[in-house]
């Protein structure tokens, strides 16, 4: 790792609450971020930081889920699904004597519930109150600690992840060592955010501390060709911007890495011009008496930090399970479509691959275009 991009202090999102800062919050509002580039894996990775790692297992242990999967979540049925939907396919094609499935990071065990409804046996791995909490509830064995576990867990026909290998500092070492924990022709399979669209603009709102490892799908495929294991499949979620992989330990070890950091050098270029043409838009939209909106919020939050504005911004968001609540860091609430239409802003800006166009769209549907101006990742040119 022979180069990075310091982008300085940006906010550490973990968290909703429903009054600003409350209850406190116990790791910093801002912390610095980093980018950095493994170049035999041609992978795009947050710096590592003892600090930052210090924080994340701090929020690891607290109470809190903020992920899609988990029941009663507005996305649950959607991502949840999706990833359903692609575990009972990759079954069907490449093991269907599978009995036992073991998830790492279960969080709200919204998967491993289902799947134990259709008649497998589960199990999971999960540091969080949160997990352990639904695991009984839902009569669930939970380990509560991170993965590899100190206690060791039964073979598994399948190991499941989702959401959780852009958290781990060595992924391919993670990876080595699901052969520990499954039974012959076990399979692994998860998913990761599709980094690929953002990566290709140099666009940094899919920033988040959690996030060590930003993939794309060659980034993906040689982390798991690295750690020994040969994908059966990678192919993009039919729903948001989710990279699935299945994978089946390799007959074949050996594995060239990978030479160059064009992609990384081609990357930190692109970062500087979009990112200055969004904090032009921003700062169009906070002064001379303006509103800007941000639609998506959370992926507003790093170009907000990097220019350190939160005055004349409003945030938006079709999610319901935020509604009206607030980011630490931002005296902002979280309002929706229909708040808008009712109170328009006169800037409005959408950071989303998966859904800007749509949103845009819906929005110009419903409001004159001469009375707002937005603009999507789309509008911006590199």
């Amino acid at each position: 790792m022979n180069n990075e991009l310091d982008l300085g202090k940006l906010s550490f999102y973990w968290r909703m609450t429903s009054k600003p800062n409350v209850p406190s919050n116990p790791v910093p509002d801002f912390v610095d971020f980093k980018f950095s580039f493994i170049e035999d894996l041609q992978l795009l990775i947050q710096t590592r930081n003892a600090q930052t790692w210090e924080y994340l297992e701090t929020i690891y242990k607290e109470n809190y889920n903020v992920g899609y999967l988990q029941e009663g979540h507005a996305l649950a049925e959607s991502y949840g699904g999706d990833f359903l939907k692609f575990i009972q396919h990759s079954i069907k094609k490449y093991n269907p004597a599978i009995k036992r499935i073991s998830e790492i990071g279960a969080g709200g065990c919204y998967i491993l519930n289902k799947l134990k409804q259709s008649g497998y046996r589960v199990a999971a791995i999960d540091p969080s109150p949160a997990a352990a909490q639904k695991g009984k509830e839902f009569d669930i064995e939970v380990i509560p600690d991170f993965y590899p576990a100190a206690k060791a867990i039964p073979k598994s026909d399948m190991i499941i992840h989702y959401d959780v290998l852009e958290h781990v500092s060595d992924p391919v070492a993670f990876i080595q060592h699901h052969k520990n924990d499954l039974n012959a022709d076990g399979l692994i399979l998860f998913a990761v955010p599709d980094c690929t669209p953002y990566i290709e603009k140099g666009d940094v709102s899919m920033i988040l501390h959690e996030h060590l490892n930003y993939y794309n799908s060659i980034s993906l495929e040689n982390v798991v060709k690295a750690a020994g294991f040969e994908p059966l499949e990678i192919v993009k979620a039919d729903y948001g911007g989710v990279l699935y992989c299945v994978a089946r330990v390799s007959a074949n070890s050996e594995w060239v890495s990978r030479k160059g950091q064009l992609e990384f050098i081609d990357f930190t270029k692109k970062v500087k011009k979009l990112t200055d043409q969004i904090n032009d838009f921003i700062s169009q939209g906070t002064g001379n008496g303006n509103v800007l909106g941000c639609y998506i919020p959370l992926r507003a939050l790093p170009y907000l930090s990097i220019l350190k504005t939160s005055n004349n911004i409003r945030f938006f968001d079709d999610n319901p399970g935020i509604y009206m609540q607030y980011f630490d860091g931002f005296n902002v609430p979280v309002e929706n479509f229909n708040d808008l239409l009712k109170s328009p802003v006169s800037h409005l800006l959408i950071l989303s691959f998966a859904f800007g166009d749509k949103i845009k769209n819906k929005v110009l549907d419903k409001l004159p275009a001469n009375s707002i101006v937005v603009k999507s990742l789309s509008d911006f040119k590199i």
